[in-house]
């Protein structure tokens, strides 16, 4: 390097979207290209969750069709338990 130089180091060449958007008429057609494709992107997710739903309810349904009647079940009756005390009748 010599007296009085200055180089400068040259960048990265700007990218095809970069330039793309630095024409005014261009910014607008990018928006809307961009917008449309998250708006197919949360369709498609609702989408893909409206059949996930639909698939668990078809599957819990032909599943309770395999199963036999429920049947009449009692439960066994229950006593109080009467806490344990020591000789002198404090609890332990």
């Amino acid at each position: 390097m010599g007296k009085g130089r200055t180089t400068t180091v040259p960048g990265p060449a700007p990218s095809r979207l970069r330039r793309l958007l630095e024409r005014p008429d261009a910014r607008r057609k990018v928006v809307r290209a961009v917008a449309s494709l998250l708006g197919v992107g949360i369709a498609t997710i609702g989408v893909i969750g409206a059949l996930l739903i639909w698939h668990l309810v078809r599957r819990g349904r032909l599943i309770r069709e395999g199963l036999n009647p429920p049947r009449a079940v009692r439960l066994p009756g229950i006593e109080p338990i009467e806490p344990e005390t020591d000789d002198r009748g404090r609890r332990k």
